[in-house]
């Protein structure tokens, strides 16, 4: 459920990348208050560390937060690659004939 949810976020964003997307979700789902199981999770799981510049670093709280993160990461990755994909499937050998 939790990656179905990132899964819907990082499709109504595709114009950006899928990395600094995940930032963006995990930080708006962690600093606002639980509405669902997945936002209760997140927060129980990921701590946002701030140092005096105003930088975030995510960490999970225990190995299962850790394996979280881990997962997350890797998803937003694949959904990178599969954009790119996408975008060398959908082109033609004669797009290439300048390169």
């Amino acid at each position: 459920m939790i990656l179905k949810e990132f899964s819907d976020f990082l499709k109504e964003n595709e114009e950006k990348p899928s990395v600094s997307l995940l930032y963006i979700w995990l930080k708006m789902k962690i600093e606002t208050p639980a509405k669902s199981n997945v936002d209760r999770i997140l927060q129980k799981e990921i701590y946002i560390a701030k140092n005096n510049i105003g930088n975030s670093l995510f960490i999970g709280k225990s190995p299962s937060g850790r394996n979280l993160m881990q997962s997350l990461y890797n998803f937003a990755l694949s959904f990178e690659q599969q954009k790119m994909a996408r975008w060398v499937h959908n082109q033609k050998a004669n797009d290439f004939k300048n390169y």
